[in-house]
């Protein structure tokens, strides 16, 4: 399994159950508790306004979220079901090929990496933009991007206040 996201994580714990599974990730999987003070992490982030706030232009290229845990997940890594390695620096045949220049046969790779937008077919149009506004072309919009104007932008539950940002913007 290659990712260190939430989807990443839950999946590999869920087939360390069946299976020897390694976790292959460039850096130390990063957590959050799913349920600080006894409430879901979404509860707290809405009531404090956290996920409204705009912040996402302001973060580093290449920020990214931890995996929310209840306990589960860090607790399965510190068992290795699943276990977590480094990045392996390359594929031959059936094998991977770990940093240390050890080989490991493998059935499956299974690539839960996230998403990066990947639009070179809007090249010519310019994909650079400010908060979902293209900054080339006057009524051109874009929704759904991770961090495009908050915590929430590329979830279904802050993509809509981005579209309504976006319309309302386009139409001024």
């Amino acid at each position: 399994m290659v990712g260190a996201g939430n989807s990443a994580i839950q999946i590999a714990t869920e087939l360390a159950e069946n299976a020897h599974v390694t976790l292959a990730t460039r850096k130390p999987v990063k957590f959050s508790a799913q349920r600080p003070f006894g409430r879901d992490l979404h509860f707290w982030l809405d009531r404090t306004g956290l996920d409204y706030l705009p912040i996402g232009p302001l973060l580093p290229d290449g920020f990214t979220t931890p995996v929310l845990d209840t306990g589960v997940y860090r607790t399965a890594l510190d068992r290795r079901r699943p276990d977590r390695r480094s990045m392996f620096t390359a594929l031959e045949g059936s094998k991977v090929v770990w940093p240390d220049k050890q080989r490991e046969h493998v059935d499956a790779i299974i690539l839960a990496t996230g998403y990066r937008p990947d639009l070179p077919y809007l090249a010519k149009l310019g994909t650079g933009h400010d908060r979902g506004l293209s900054r080339r072309h006057r009524g051109l919009g874009f929704v759904g991007l991770e961090w495009q104007r908050s915590l929430s932008s590329a979830t279904l539950r802050g993509v809509g206040r981005d579209a309504a940002h976006v319309v309302h913007r386009l139409l001024r």
